[in-house]
């Protein structure tokens, strides 16, 4: 299970091989696009938290009523604090 020490290069590499060679590069412009930092997999909970529209989309992703009507205005009211 040497997978599971694997980092970003070997996953990658992983994800070429599998015939998705563009793939890193297409997330990385996508990424790009929305102004979003790349995700650091092994980021401490002390750090201060990921931008605002990174963490937006990760509300997004979800499925359900709520996530679909959450809109990008109403994610960063919620964020400000009170």
């Amino acid at each position: 299970m040497a997978f599971l020490q694997w980092d970003r290069e070997d996953v990658g590499k992983w994800i070429e091989s599998l015939g998705y060679s563009h793939y890193t590069a297409i997330a990385a412009h996508v990424r790009e696009l929305l102004g979003v930092s790349e995700p650091v997999w092994n980021r401490s909970l002390a750090d201060y938290p990921r931008d605002d529209m990174g963490l937006f989309l990760e509300r997004k992703s979800q499925t359900g009523e709520l996530a679909d009507a959450l809109t990008l205005t109403q994610f960063l009211k919620e964020r400000q604090p009170c």
